[in-house]
Parts: structure tokens; sequence; C-alpha cells
């Protein structure tokens, strides 16, 4: 669930990309967990966890294994935050350009009359 990607600007979306981050947040991965790793081993170490099938991540040492699966969740947990506030943009802008319409007709029709 919370591999996927948003979709397109709705409620909808804002709400399960909401419920991505409460699940990913539920994890509860302590704060400043990877704040000595570089973000380019952080980036591998997600990508190796988002790739792997799960038959194949239960062959590693236990270690390794919770390593991959937080650095996938604390990786997604940004991702997802970041989409939330594109989504967040971009319903601003949809909001807007509605108003926009909205006040540009109303002009029209006032000099219509």
């Amino acid at each position: 669930m919370i591999k996927s990607a948003p979709g397109n600007v709705s409620l909808e979306s804002m709400m399960t990309e909401i419920r991505k981050l409460a699940a990913a947040r539920s994890i509860e991965l302590p704060p400043g967990l990877f704040s000595d790793v570089a973000p380019k081993v952080l980036t591998a170490w997600r990508a190796r966890a988002a790739v792997e099938a799960p038959s194949h991540m239960r062959t590693h040492p236990r270690e390794l294994t919770v390593l991959l699966l937080a650095a996938l969740v604390q990786e997604r947990e940004r991702e997802i935050t970041d989409a939330l506030v594109e989504l967040l943009i971009a319903t601003v802008h949809r909001i807007k350009a509605r108003a926009d319409s909205k006040v540009t007709k109303e002009l029209i029709n006032a000099f219509k009359r």
C-alpha cells in the first residue's frame, strides 16, 4: 500500500495519501534513525528493499532485513509527505482557477446586463 504512487488531484487521492502516511508513521521509527547515513546509501537501501521479493527478504539476516525495511519506510514517508504537499498545492491552484473563472463569468454577465 505505501509503495503506490498518488493519483490525480482529488479528495480521494489526498485521503489515500494520508492513510499511507499514517501507516508509515504507525511503525514509529526513531527520529534521526539514519541521520549519520549518507543520502546515497539510504537511497540504495530503499531501492534494494523495494525490489526484493518478501521470500528473498526473509533469507537475509534479521538485522539486514530490518535495516532495509526501515530505510524503505523512512524514505516512503518522506515521499508521501512530498506527494501530499504537491496534491495540496494542486488543489489550491484548482480552487483559484475555478474562483477566477466564476468571477470572470459574473463580470461578463454584469457587463452584458
